[in-house]
């Protein structure tokens, strides 16, 4: 009988009984119910007739379950083995001081309460006989042993404790490569202070066999996989905080204005959405151009940070040139996600990639009329140096001759 007949009678119960309450008519409700599990017995027992002839045909044929339940058992005993295998990479097995601990823990207390009940009986004989100075030696002697024994097994209560903790740990990790601390405190009913020393003594002691905190002892990480994984984000992240101070000092350099300082800004955020759209278009050949887009964009603002002079001659480059490619590159990657391909969208893309052209080419003049005053500049240095050398007669094929002073005619 399947468990869903089960369920079938449950409910069949239940809206014989709703019924009644709804009616108040209880008259056949104990006969319908007492038919009801009638019903519900007879298919168990035919349910189980036919199990058990089953079960003879099979025998018959020399076939049973138990291989089946055992193989399942075998499967379930397999991952075990596997997971404890896993983890038996990143948590000791046996910790250090797990036998160690409870063997002083065991001989330090016992011999300590023997030793301190001695001492007692000394200490209570010598008050009896007022000061026996017999007793002295005997005295100390115990009183040696007591301390000696108990901070042996104080010792090994440390670390039997620090074993369990680690046990509860690795209860809370499971099959995790990282944990917060304070997640670790808060269960454990400990300060994030507390948990954290404790872990650094756990690694030092091997029971984590890759365990690492990270710069702010905020995340503990289980794995070195993770850990160099929370190494490279912490690098990258590094960089990019370099570079906001940097670009911050630059920015606070008193010969840009407000208005350099706007322009430079939203350059920035263009450069990088343009970099975005690159990533996010897989074509090649599209994003060759948006390469090209950018890296030209790029050299303009860097061309400005070197000469804020040109900022006022980019306004129309930034309030409609910049916005309307951009809302060209948004449009291209829009329709290159589309999953079906159609006329209007593939010429609209071609229209687009034709005009990327354009644009690159009315960017890379602009880029180059940026350098206008500077070839300008490097153009009259030259005629310059032309002049000077013509009047020192060095622009020659030869050299002119030095005559001495004391060269007679």
């Amino acid at each position: 009988m399947k468990n869903s007949d089960f369920y079938d009678f449950g409910e069949q119960i239940q809206k014989i009984v709703q019924s009644a309450i709804d009616s108040n008519d209880f008259k056949e409700l104990n006969a319908t119910v007492r038919q009801t599990v009638n019903d519900a017995v007879s298919a168990v027992r035919s349910g189980v007739s036919q199990a058990s002839e089953n079960m003879s045909k099979a025998q018959n044929k020399g076939e049973t379950a138990g291989p089946q339940v055992h193989r399942g058992e075998v499967k379930r005993q397999s991952s075990y083995k596997q997971r404890d295998k896993e983890q038996a990479k990143y948590f000791a097995s046996h910790p250090k001081g797990e036998i160690g601990g409870t063997l002083m823990v065991v001989i330090g207390f016992i011999l300590s309460t023997m030793f301190g009940i001695g001492l007692a009986v000394l200490l209570i004989v010598q008050f009896v006989l007022d000061g026996l100075t017999a007793l002295f030696i005997p005295i100390f002697i115990l009183l040696l042993f007591f301390i000696i024994f108990m901070i042996l097994g104080m010792r090994g209560y440390r670390i039997t404790s620090r074993i369990k903790r680690f046990r509860e740990y690795r209860k809370i990790l499971d099959d995790r490569e990282f944990c917060d601390v304070e997640e670790l405190a808060r269960k454990l009913g400990k300060t994030s202070a507390y948990v954290v020393k404790d872990l650094k003594e756990m690694m030092k002691y091997q029971m984590f066999l890759q365990g690492h905190l990270d710069k702010q002892d905020k995340c503990f990480m289980i794995t070195d996989q993770a850990y160099s994984q929370y190494c490279q984000a912490q690098k990258s992240l590094e960089e990019r905080e370099a570079r906001a101070r940097a670009e911050a000092a630059k920015m606070a350099d008193p010969k840009y204005s407000e208005e350099v300082r706007m322009m430079l800004t939203e350059g920035k955020r263009y450069v990088e959405h343009i970099r975005a759209c690159n990533d996010a278009i897989p074509d090649v050949e599209i994003s060759a151009k948006i390469s090209r887009l950018e890296l030209i964009i790029s050299r303009i603002f860097t061309q400005v940070e070197k000469d804020p002079s040109l900022a006022p001659e980019l306004h129309q480059f930034m309030n409609y040139y910049l916005p309307t490619t951009q809302k060209l590159l948004d449009v291209y990657q829009e329709l290159d996600d589309q999953p079906v391909q159609g006329q209007n969208i593939s010429e609209t893309k071609k229209e687009i990639e034709a005009t990327l052209d354009t644009i690159n080419q009315a960017f890379e003049n602009l880029l180059d009329s940026c350098y206008k005053d500077t070839a300008w500049d490097i153009s009259t240095d030259i005629s310059v140096l032309n002049t000077m050398l013509a009047k020192e007669g060095l622009t020659g094929d030869e050299m002119p001759v030095r005559t001495s002073k004391n060269t007679t005619a």
